[in-house]
């Protein structure tokens, strides 16, 4: 007891793919792969079929997250690949941040396994959501590709729009995902700032209204001013999306995307640099998820929307400092690596769509660019908007909500 910041539950093993074009490419031969058949809505009963998934996603440049039928479809498609170990989850990649940048955490994971208690920091103050003995591996395959790589094999080819990462797990402890809300209750009496893991993968609706019910009483145990931010997620069951606002909203004080899942949200494609159709975007979930202050990270800014919007610079600089650190340097980053990612110049495209919409929207808006990381040959594109949500977390705390 006693941490400021708490956050639950998703905690996951990461297998993160070395990528290898090559392999990419004998994959796509060895199984047959034509261009006509690269769809993201695709059940996931197959190896063969997360390949096509995955392809469509990266033609397309969009990130996303996939449930194949058994865990050994995930092992064969990681096979293939050479790959690092690493913790997941967005509140267990958040508090592995803030631990880099110095603060003390809790956090109630929905596993515990020997990955866990070995990558897990000292400062993050541990209640797992599992019973001793209940260590089982459900590994989180974790496909990240650069921008501006060519793909061509059978009569498939294209070029990758921009930087993604694409998801591939079939975790048991996910889809159950555990919540003990009078022990964690306890834990978090002091908390100033709860960050909220979505329920994507979850796909038992009866599970989920479980999950919610316990989700409610576990935030009942806050002090009154504490804020709650729910980081959104590209759900598996789309309308459970809808269903998880309308049951949290009035528990929930900041609602957190990503570009992707804006888009999703609002079921079409848009220009993140048109200032009028990002507006609408954003005034559109506004509108309709109930949550009074929206928030929106992107590759190229960051926006909130809202009661609190004008209180959130701090913490939005942060959270955009953080993922631009992880971007360019990694899992190794240190406080010193943060602090140097401040001086690096914004991104000259990004400071003028930043300008143009805090001009179009009067006074519930807050804006700020992104750095300009082209100079960036190596980047880690998985892990950002955890990384991005760490970051934020700090600037939520009481004395820097100005």
């Amino acid at each position: 007891m006693g941490e400021r910041i708490a956050m639950g539950f998703h905690t996951c093993v990461d297998y993160e793919l070395v990528w290898d074009t090559q392999v990419v490419e004998e994959r796509i031969r060895a199984l047959g792969i034509q261009e006509r058949e690269l769809r993201m809505d695709i059940e996931m009963d197959s190896e063969r079929a997360v390949w096509i998934a995955c392809l469509a996603h990266l033609k397309e440049g969009i990130g996303g997250e996939m449930v194949p039928d058994t865990a050994e479809i995930c092992e064969r498609f990681a096979g293939h690949f050479g790959y690092s170990v690493t913790l997941g989850g967005t509140p267990t990649r958040a508090a592995i941040i803030l631990d880099r940048l110095g603060y003390d955490t809790a956090l109630q994971t929905s596993c515990y396994n020997e990955h866990v208690e070995r990558l897990m920091p000292a400062r993050v103050h541990v209640l797992p959501g599992v019973d001793a003995g209940h260590d089982e591996i459900y590994p989180h395959i974790v496909l990240q590709c650069r921008g501006g790589v060519r793909i061509h094999a059978n009569d498939i080819d294209f070029v990758t729009p921009r930087e993604n990462r694409l998801m591939v797990s079939r975790d048991i402890d996910s889809l159950q995902m555990p919540i003990l809300p009078d022990a964690f209750g306890k834990m978090i009496v002091d908390a100033e700032v709860f960050l909220l893991g979505c329920f994507s993968e979850v796909i038992d609706l009866d599970v989920l209204k479980g999950c919610l019910e316990k989700t409610k009483a576990l935030l009942a145990y806050l002090p009154k001013d504490a804020c709650v931010v729910l980081e959104d997620g590209c759900y598996v069951k789309k309308e459970f999306r809808y269903y998880v606002h309308k049951e949290l909203a009035s528990a929930v004080h900041v609602l957190s995307m990503n570009e992707d899942e804006l888009q999703q949200y609002i079921g079409k494609r848009i220009d993140i640099f048109d200032a009028a159709a990002v507006k609408a975007a954003v005034e559109y979930v506004y509108g309709h998820s109930g949550v009074k202050t929206i928030l929106v990270h992107s590759a190229a800014w960051v926006l909130s929307y809202g009661e609190m919007a004008q209180s959130m610079h701090s913490a939005l600089k942060g959270g955009m400092q953080a993922a631009s650190t992880r971007f360019r340097l990694g899992d190794g980053l240190t406080r010193e690596d943060y602090e140097e990612t401040g001086n690096i110049p914004d991104k000259a495209e990004s400071a003028d769509f930043c300008d143009k919409i805090c001009r179009m929207w009067d006074g519930r808006v807050c804006c700020i660019p992104c750095k300009d990381l082209s100079f960036v040959e190596t980047p880690t594109v998985v892990g950002l908007g955890d990384s991005f949500v760490g970051g934020l977390l700090p600037g939520l705390l009481k004395e820097n909500r100005k």
